[in-house]
């Protein structure tokens, strides 16, 4: 039965299995690292945004310039880190906050780098819209919450879920860090399906597919903060894309991973309002 549990480790349980369900274009939109917010004002790493628009962005000492198509000569945003000024085709903007760099990226307000390419940004309690009405092109997104929050602890567990966070100095017990994202109750069903040496064969065979990036769609906590679920588009290297969902539990030691699975559903595009 081990040897069986191996094969699947990478796919099945881990990961989820792979996905036939079809996304529109508007459903590309992916960060390798996740949005933040600061001072109010939703943050994005800088190419992911850029490139869903449809810009060609280059980069040189902290001047950001984008242009509409690949084959514009003049630039339609202009952009500087650690500056709160900016030029939409050439005449001068003042930010509300400046582009940051945050862990070696470049991070842009979402709100004027999408609205300055014709996007309709539109926010609702913890979600946003995004939308291209003439392309019918629209993406969902989670507002990012504060770090410190249980919600912004919960983002974190997802980025350590899928590697898409720098890797830890120390971890924990000899190693263990992907097997110990999993919950208490979790693991004891693991350790009965599989036996005593579970967590060295999770974290051997973690994973499996090369991920791409992530986008968080939706999230809640209970009252109390006991439990809390999020729903995650995922792409893949091999080019799937699927629904994940996190059912999580608060321990001890903080957010641990309860249940992971594939959704059937394709991202949903309403907003939804607190609960």
């Amino acid at each position: 039965m081990t040897k069986l549990w191996v094969c699947a480790v990478g796919t099945a349980l881990l990961l989820a299995m792979s996905s036939t369900a079809a996304f529109a274009a508007a459903d590309e939109l992916l960060f390798d690292a996740q949005p933040v917010t600061l001072d109010g004002r939703t943050m994005v790493p800088l190419r992911p945004i850029f490139e869903w628009v449809g810009a060609k962005v280059t980069y040189d000492g902290g001047h950001i310039q984008a242009y509409r198509s690949e084959t514009a000569m003049t630039p339609l945003v202009e952009l500087w880190i650690g500056s709160t000024q900016a030029r939409i085709a050439e005449t001068n903007r003042t930010l509300d906050v400046a582009p940051q760099l945050i862990q070696g990226r470049a991070f842009v307000p979402l709100r004027f780098v999408a609205e300055s390419f014709g996007v309709w940004v539109d926010a609702e309690g913890r979600q946003m819209r995004l939308s291209l009405p003439q392309e019918e092109r629209v993406a969902v997104m989670a507002v990012p919450p504060h770090p410190q929050a249980h919600l912004g602890k919960i983002w974190r567990v997802i980025e350590r879920w899928y590697d898409l966070l720098p890797p830890e100095e120390e971890t924990p017990n000899g190693g263990l860090a992907h097997w110990n994202l999993y919950a208490q109750e979790r693991q004891q069903e693991i350790i009965g399906e599989i036996g005593a040496d579970a967590p060295g064969i999770v974290e051997a065979h973690w994973g499996g597919r090369q991920v791409m990036g992530i986008r968080v769609l939706d999230g809640r906590v209970s009252p109390g903060a006991e439990t809390g679920w999020a729903e995650v588009l995922v792409g893949y290297g091999d080019g799937e894309k699927q629904v994940e969902r996190f059912d999580l539990i608060r321990e001890p030691t903080g957010w641990k991973v309860l249940r992971h699975s594939q959704t059937q559903e394709a991202p949903r595009t309403e907003i939804t309002g607190s609960e």
